[in-house]
């Protein structure tokens, strides 16, 4: 429903831009972390179809196995005990009545970690409890197929341009305990739980064919196979790697689909505007960036308010010219149209080339076109994708 909000309110702008002097041909649709999902799945929905001409994508994909999953008794029936008590005999009116009458707050407390561990041990991944649906129903329906379906049918809306990216340790904020005592990792390595970013069947906590792959997670991320205390930043990297596999994915197959062009970017800029980084680990010595640090790079936020008037020349400069980009995709569907513009001293943002190795727009320090360093990690999930679940393959053709 809150998909189907924001497609409501999009066919609004359709329909009164003209008012306010606006152009509808330079609809942009921006979505981060939680919302960029969904953003992500405009690209998909032919309900999205015509309203938009660019999309901006950030820390989120349609692709994570996290979403689209049929789990919607199941929630309720959880929603229900967390509201009026556990192992109640559910009543969907009572539901509705509870719901319509529970405060923002009690419903955000009610909501809050619906799935326990063990629950998301069983799954093999990552579960958002609130998610988009695919839709029995074609008519009104937002998804009425599942993402990797519409893109191996090839009917996405493939004329929008794309900007899409990722922190390059997207995870490292939900580590919080890793990084407070270092001494809990070593435990990982007689209860290593694996995630998959990809979807598939499920295998059995302990069996052979999970202990088989769990070896193989485990071979490929740590030194020797080994999870130790100086391994926060490997194990950060997998876990980062459950969301980064999906937007790579994404945004390569948006680019062998599409009419126009997509453009990437990984975010390692460390700085002031950090929000998450410096709320959870301001003196942990590590490089690069974490879910949601661009956000006050490229809007003011007014929790740091005074920070941006003390801020380095060095963060001055780069709030410029991240805005820049941000500003010329949106006029122009294109982030670098101008090879003489002083701010970007000459910068091109060349998009994804279908079929090739994967560049991107690294922002850091210094702005610049690079190969990405996670792509190998992709070509392992890949590996590992073939080898042990060949049924959820997409088309060899893609």
């Amino acid at each position: 429903m809150g998909a189907k909000d924001i497609v409501s309110a999009l066919r609004w702008i359709r329909d009164n831009i003209s008012y306010f002097n606006g152009n509808l041909n330079k609809v942009t649709v921006f979505g981060s972390g939680s919302t960029a999902p969904i953003v992500a799945s405009l690209l998909l929905s032919a309900a999205g179809n015509d309203l938009f001409n660019r999309v901006i994508i950030q820390d989120g994909s349609a692709l994570s196995p996290a979403d689209y999953r049929n789990y919607n008794f199941e929630i309720m029936n959880k929603l229900y005990w967390n509201l009026n008590g556990p192992f109640e005999k559910f009543n969907r009116t009572k539901l509705y009545e509870l719901l319509t009458k529970s405060s923002v707050r009690k419903l955000f407390v009610a909501s809050h970690d619906l799935y326990d561990s063990t629950e998301v041990r069983d799954n093999q991944r990552l579960i958002n409890s609130f998610s988009p649906t695919v839709e029995v129903s074609g008519k009104g329906a937002f998804m009425n197929k599942l993402p990797l379906e519409v893109y191996k049918r090839k009917i996405t809306n493939n004329a929008v341009e794309v900007m899409i990216g990722y922190t390059n340790l997207d995870s490292l904020h939900k580590l919080d305990g890793f990084v407070k005592n270092r001494k809990l990792l070593k435990y990982l390595n007689y209860n290593f739980q694996y995630l998959l970013p990809f979807d598939g069947r499920r295998d059995e906590y302990g069996s052979k064919l999970y202990k088989k792959i769990r070896r193989k997670i485990m071979d490929f991320y740590f030194v020797n196979g080994t999870v130790g205390e100086r391994s926060l930043r490997r194990y950060a990297k997998y876990a980062s790697d459950q969301v980064i596999y999906t937007i790579l994915r994404q945004a390569s197959l948006q680019a062998q689909v599409s009419c126009n062009n997509v453009y990437l970017y990984r975010f390692t800029f460390r700085g002031s505007f950090n929000i998450m980084w410096n709320t959870f680990f301001r003196n942990l010595n590590l490089s690069g960036a974490t879910s949601g640090d661009e956000i006050c790079y490229q809007f003011k936020c007014r929790s740091l308010s005074t920070s941006y008037i003390t801020a380095t020349s060095v963060e001055r400069l780069f709030i410029k010219k991240i805005t820049r980009l941000l500003a010329n995709f949106a006029k122009f569907g294109n982030p670098t149209p101008h090879s003489s513009d002083d701010i970007l001293e000459g910068l091109q943002w060349l998009p994804l080339t279908p079929y090739q190795s994967m560049r991107g727009l690294n922002m850091g320090p210094q702005l610049k076109m690079m190969r990405l360093p996670e792509e190998k990690r992709m070509e392992f999930w890949d590996q590992l994708r073939h080898e042990f679940f060949p049924d959820r393959e997409i088309n060899d053709e893609l």
